[in-house]
């Protein structure tokens, strides 16, 4: 009788253990009542909005749509709607080349021109893997056609002018594995060597190989401009002097984009990410081990998803952006939980997702406590000195430091509160700010966050007419095939293009200029100081050089 009683106890024991060890797991109690919280004051009945879905241990727990997913008809955004997922459709092809590449079929170790016919080659040696993991080298091809003069919301972009991007190029914009530099051209490269290597078109064998056999029956893959898709939801944006909106996209290009899928749907694609019935263990291994760069560092990005860590606890992720959707994905692996929300109201329908995370998970994450320092007084020429103009070594970043009430600020009103000489925190962001010097002169800003960030001082510019004027002429890019001319206008530099427009110009430092759009131009001299051309980097592309016509 002991014995029995003993082994009884011992089993009730491990079950309310198991029943602890769930709950610090897993917080439900409240959660509608967050999410509720969470829902921004412009979404309701009469708007459109956005959907939620909450996915434990292969479960949907939570789903729920708020707004509408057709205005015209008043629809309801729910959880079997179809919504395009933008580049959160990369996962899906991501996991084709994973599978492919545990089932032998291709290894994402050897060069992209091993699939492609008529395909550069450059200097170093672009491979598959490359691809997948951002950092080939490659044009972006959405970029360079803005540079081109074209409008990616209006003009049409096929497939085959994405790959002309890049068989145009003159040369790889910088070491392929040396760093990350998101690339959407990559993924229509990679659609194009999947045909290769299985005789069907990408959304073809992903549909066959993938959706079909996870029952992903509502999910489909746009494969043409104008394709109807069954039960999609449309988008808006809106607008307060003419009111709402309904963007079409000109371009469908499978790879980069393009996937159309539901809560309901995705429930069956995070599930199995646990158990993976497709593909197996060995194609999941592929596709969420991080590329590690050419010097040993982690990217934090497997095959078409972000893997790295949310307050201590291992986190798959990544978003969207396509039309007016927006998509966050986020799955934890360890807890077996996934969170999607998707807006088709842009950013008025966007909620926090990690803020939904943290709610649910926050007894298991680290929040990590904050640092308590002891401010010191600068005198002003201190601040004075460390003041001014850091420009990215891409030259395509720029933070202008400046001193407001006696402190430093960045980014327009963050306060750069001194800890030494050099070191400054911000309490407001958190990170960290190191300059570095050169004998009596600043020479860099470090951003220590979750990555390093260097950035080099330049000379601030004050430029006279005559001193503008030397800039103005006709620049010609080969590879574009277009002309950008630079005019004077009221004192003031103009970039201007036959389809652009006028486009104003800001001078940062000598033979540096930023652009009313994002562009950073910077002017290449001869040895006689002569301006013989330009070039232009923006996020996405480095290096796109124009040069002078006299």
């Amino acid at each position: 009788m002991t014995r029995t009683y003993f082994i009884l106890s011992l089993l009730l024991c491990m079950f309310l253990n198991a029943s602890f060890m769930e709950a610090q797991e897993i917080r439900l109690d409240g959660l509608e009542e967050k999410i509720e919280g969470l829902i921004p004051p412009s979404v309701n009945d009469t708007t459109p909005g956005l959907v939620i879905g909450i996915m434990h241990k292969g479960e949907l727990i939570f789903g729920k749509g708020y707004g509408l997913a057709n205005l015209s008809y008043g629809l309801p955004n729910d959880t079997k709607k179809v919504y395009n997922l933008g580049s959160v459709s990369k996962q899906f092809l991501g996991f084709a080349f994973a599978m492919l590449h545990a089932q032998g079929q291709l290894n994402v170790d050897e060069p992209v021109s091993k699939f492609l016919d008529d395909w550069p080659t450059f200097k170093q040696e672009v491979t598959v893997r490359h691809l997948l993991s951002h950092s080939s080298g490659y044009r972006e091809a959405y970029t360079m056609s803005s540079l081109a003069g074209r409008s990616v919301g209006i003009d049409r972009l096929s497939r085959e002018e994405c790959l002309n991007v890049v068989r145009k190029q003159p040369a790889l914009e910088f070491i392929p594995g040396s760093r990350f530099t998101y690339n959407s051209t990559a993924w229509v490269i990679l659609a194009e060597i999947l045909k290769s290597v299985t005789g069907q078109e990408a959304d073809i064998w992903v549909e066959e190989n993938i959706l079909r056999p996870l029952a992903m029956k509502q999910t489909e893959i746009e494969s043409y401009v104008g394709e109807v898709i069954p039960n999609a939801a449309e988008s808006y944006y809106f607008d307060q002097g003419r009111g709402y909106g309904n963007p079409k996209s000109n371009r469908a290009i499978f790879g980069a984009a393009e996937v159309y899928s539901s809560i309901e749907d995705l429930t069956y694609w995070i599930r199995n990410f646990k158990n993976p019935k497709v593909g197996g263990q060995g194609a999941l291994d592929v596709f969420s081990s991080p590329f590690k760069f050419n010097k040993g560092e982690d990217s934090e990005y497997g095959f078409g998803i972000n893997i790295g860590r949310h307050k201590g606890i291992p986190c798959w992720k990544h978003t969207g952006a396509h039309e007016s959707f927006l998509t966050q994905l986020r799955y934890y692996p360890d807890q077996d939980l996934g969170i999607v929300t998707i807006s088709n109201y842009e950013g008025n329908g966007w909620i926090r997702s990690n803020e939904l995370a943290e709610f649910i998970l926050g007894d298991l994450m680290t929040f990590p406590e904050k640092k308590e320092y002891e401010p010191i007084l600068l005198t002003s020429s201190q601040l004075q000195n460390l003041a001014g103009t850091y420009i990215s070594e891409s030259e395509n970043q720029m933070n202008t430091v400046e001193v407001k009430n006696d402190t430093l600020s960045i980014w327009g009103n963050v306060k750069m509160i001194p800890i030494s000489v050099n070191r400054f925190y911000s309490n407001s962001w958190g990170g960290e700010f190191e300059f570095m010097t050169e004998g009596m002169e600043t020479s860099q800003l470090v951003v220590h966050a979750d990555s390093k960030s260097v950035f080099n001082k330049v000379e601030d510019w004050d430029p006279s007419r005559s001193d503008l004027k030397i800039y103005a002429a006709d620049y010609h890019s080969k590879e574009l095939e277009t002309i950008y001319h630079l005019k004077m206008k009221n004192d003031q530099l103009f970039i201007k293009h036959r389809w652009l427009g006028e486009i104003e110009l800001t001078a940062i430092s000598k033979d540096l200029f930023q652009s009313d759009w994002g562009w950073f131009l910077a002017f290449d001299r001869d040895e006689n100081d002569l301006i013989t051309g330009l070039h232009i980097n923006s996020g996405r592309t480095l290096n796109v050089t124009f040069d002078r016509l006299d």
